[in-house]
């Protein structure tokens, strides 16, 4: 990939950090217009509000003479770790959505020659592809069926499976997750008050265990 193009959306990072998380609200904000998305203005909201948080924690620490261990100071400087490293995660996968990046590809290894391996790559390929259709025209995509191994349909997405709408058996079969895990992503999709707008808030409403992160990041799909 171009090298300027690799680099677009960075000052997401660089604000975030440099900023020692009190900014870490603009970049949400920013993807939030571009995306249209309203999860991510509900972010903004969040981020803003823990930096005031943290922001009237920490002078008031400081105008009072408190000492380095105090509670008041540890909570702060904890908090804004939290807080970098948190948005600095979640913003990874958003900058690509924003700037149209695609996802890090390994050079070729000698055992991708394997026809077992070969199969998986062509898959993971193909789910890239369809990926790139929900987000261009989702329209089309639901047409395809995209992400609903659950309904007939001919054409071949790699495997994912749509978070939102598809039975929570077929998810958890899709993604090789077990029967607990599909009870909590039924809970959470009833609990929640609108469809999920990112894996990721799926991961956390549903209180998926970690191990199983990857596994529905993988082959989840949502419809914006």
């Amino acid at each position: 990939m171009n090298p300027v193009r690799r680099a677009r959306g960075t000052w997401y990072f660089v604000v975030v950090i440099a900023s020692a998380g009190v900014l870490a609200a603009v970049p949400f904000a920013h993807a939030a217009n571009r995306l249209r998305r309203p999860s991510l203005w509900w972010w903004t909201a969040l981020y803003a509000a823990v930096s005031i948080a943290l922001m009237i924690i920490m002078p008031s620490a400081r105008e009072q003479g408190s000492s380095s261990d105090d509670p008041r100071s540890m909570i702060g400087g904890i908090g804004a770790l939290a807080m970098i490293i948190a948005a600095c995660v979640q913003l990874s996968g958003i900058r690509r959505e924003v700037y149209g990046l695609p996802r890090p590809t390994p050079p070729p290894q000698p055992w991708a020659q394997d026809p077992a391996v070969a199969a998986a790559l062509s898959s993971r390929a193909r789910r890239e592809e369809a990926r790139a259709l929900v987000a261009r025209d989702p329209a089309l995509a639901r047409d395809l069926r995209i992400g609903r191994p659950d309904l007939p349909r001919q054409y071949d997405d790699g495997g994912l499976v749509d978070i939102n709408n598809a039975p929570p058996a077929v998810i958890a079969q899709c993604c090789g997750l077990n029967e607990q895990a599909a009870h909590q992503i039924d809970r959470a999709r009833r609990d929640h008050p609108t469809p999920f707008h990112s894996v990721d808030e799926l991961l956390v409403f549903a209180e998926l265990d970690v191990t199983t992160w990857e596994l529905l990041r993988e082959r989840a799909v949502v419809y914006s």
